[in-house]
């Protein structure tokens, strides 16, 4: 891809001025990237027009989240990967790259999310509005970690230059820059709200805040704790004085501090999790069962819903029939023939119903991540502030169930979920009937590694649905014990042999109008460019 569809630089007032005016958020964004128009009219964008760019570059930049291309991004690629669902579309379920949809998804974060958010940094650096350009900064490392996380080496520095070639870089110096992003926004809108205590920038175009800086502040300390422990197991130095340097700054604490972003006056579009829904499209997984039902957990009727009875036929097998009523996950990698039953197995749960779309708002980071983070940051030993791990791993856990069960629901329900003994089951996953997922229970163990199980594991419910940093996270940790998938039909991609998904290969838009970068990419990823390569951040075998 050539830089100047990275930039894809538009008369941004002229097209505020359309989208707001006419279009009112979301109904026109398909038609959005065909504009393009030269670099030098970014220069007619002023401080009027920066709320409704960083509008523009949220709604683009979740637009793996959004109906737009959840199914293209999320349903048929994070979300069953990271072990949440099952996916409807089999043959991507069972392990097969779709190549143009993951064109899409890598080329709407530089050409469509990227150049508003290139103006907001044109227009507030080198003084003119810090508040804006810092704020910015935050919002770049967001869109670009998940791009980095799948791919490896990609464009960051460059990005939005508008130069001709655009370098990929290598994952580590990706992340150093991440690092030094972060940590050089929250050093400036730190100074700034001390002058202006309750500072506000963007208002009502920032659609996660409504321009609270004080909580952005906290979400660029929460990413860098996030990102720290990424490279954990990799650049463990770095890592710990990056965590630590986060957590003195403050990360988020409460749901009040969760980063969602609202889609009640979108015109359009909105949430894709209820489209997923209305399609049938994602059903629970078998691993989500085992959890799910083994713990008693109160966050199962919130994510899934019951099989409806009318979804069951006579032409099911017996041992489906009985799923009615009931909460049930299916095998990931069910073999094709198995798929005819996909209507067995419970679907999204209340607030993902279909119609939802414009209600339910998008999770982009959430409170009880942070408490996690702490927890397995505390269990390596580092300064995590006054806690241990265990009690940041309780609060996590507390922190949670609140998110999805209300403020108000039972302290003694919440209490009693902690020092939980039970163990997860053996998932009714006909026909495979494997036993349970693993044998931790929720209460805190004395035995170190189990500790360290149960921190991620209580972190993979609790980043749901966050699919992205929970794909992540697996293939950094390899927890929770996900079951396998069954089959793939992807050759590349061998599970019986321990064989998993941990990257996305280069996208063929990129190898056709950058071929010499994405050569040096291969290069700088130290292995083919294949599905199977690791990351740099993942020290992980694949395979035996």
């Amino acid at each position: 891809m050539k830089m100047k569809k990275y930039t894809k630089t538009y008369s941004f007032v002229l097209i505020f001025l359309i989208f707001t005016g006419i279009c009112s958020f979301h109904s026109c964004t398909d038609d959005f990237t065909d504009y393009n128009t030269n670099k030098s009219q970014m220069m007619a964008v002023g401080p009027k027009q920066l709320a409704g760019l960083f509008s523009r570059t949220q709604m683009e930049g979740i637009n793996w989240l959004t109906t737009d291309n959840y199914s293209r991004m999320s349903s048929t690629m994070a979300n069953h990967f990271a072990g949440y669902i099952v996916c409807g579309i089999y043959n991507q379920e069972q392990n097969i790259m779709n190549t143009g949809w993951q064109n899409t998804g890598f080329s709407r974060i530089y050409s469509s999310a990227y150049p508003p958010l290139q103006s907001i940094f044109d227009v507030s650096k080198n003084g003119v509005n810090d508040a804006a350009y810092n704020v910015g900064l935050i919002w770049k490392v967001f869109l670009l970690h998940r791009i980095t996380d799948l791919w490896g080496p990609v464009p960051y520095s460059k990005a939005g230059s508008g130069e001709a070639v655009v370098p990929y870089e290598s994952q580590k110096d990706i992340y150093y820059m991440m690092f030094d992003d972060l940590n050089t926004a929250v050093t400036a809108l730190n100074s700034l709200l001390q002058k202006t205590p309750g500072l506000n920038v963007f208002g009502a175009g920032d659609m996660i805040y409504n321009g609270d800086v004080a909580k952005w502040i906290k979400l660029a300390n929460t990413m860098r704790l996030r990102l720290a422990m990424r490279i954990s197991n990799v650049d463990a130095s770095k890592a710990q004085a990056e965590a630590e340097a986060a957590v003195q700054l403050g990360t988020m604490e409460t749901n009040a501090d969760d980063a969602l972003l609202a889609v009640n006056k979108w015109a359009s579009g909105g949430n894709g999790m209820p489209r997923m829904e209305s399609f049938y499209q994602d059903v629970m997984s078998a691993s989500m069962e085992s959890l799910l039902k083994g713990y008693n957990d109160p966050r199962m009727q919130e994510f899934f819903s019951p099989v409806d009875p009318v979804n069951i036929t006579d032409a099911f097998p017996a041992e489906l029939k009985t799923n009615a009523g009931g909460y049930h996950g299916m095998a990931n990698g069910s073999e094709p023939t198995h798929f005819s039953y996909f209507r067995a197995f419970s679907k999204y749960g209340p607030r993902f119903k279909d119609g939802n779309q414009l209600i339910t708002p998008v999770n982009i980071m959430n409170a009880s991540e942070a408490w996690f983070l702490k927890a397995e940051g505390a269990w390596r030993g580092w300064n995590m502030g006054s806690g241990t791990a265990q009690s940041f791993y309780e609060k996590g856990i507390e922190i949670s169930i609140k998110q999805w069960k209300g403020t108000n629901f039972s302290s003694t329900a919440i209490t009693a979920y902690i020092n939980g003994t039970t163990t997860p089951v053996a998932p009714e996953n006909y026909p495979y009937n494997d036993p349970p997922m693993t044998n931790i229970p929720v209460k805190f163990s004395s035995d170190k590694t189990t500790q360290y199980e149960q921190i991620i594991t209580q972190k993979w419910l609790g980043l749901f649905p966050i699919s992205f940093e929970a794909f992540a996270e697996y293939r950094r940790t390899r927890f929770p014990k996900i079951y396998k998938k069954k089959y793939s039909a992807n050759a590349n991609v061998n599970p019986a042999n321990g064989q998993i998904v941990t990257r996305l290969p280069y996208t063929t838009g990129e190898k056709t109008s950058q071929p010499g970068e994405v050569e040096k990419a291969v290069q700088l990823l130290g292995g083919p460019d294949l599905e199977t390569t690791r990351l740099w951040w993942d020290v992980n075998p694949n395979g035996n």
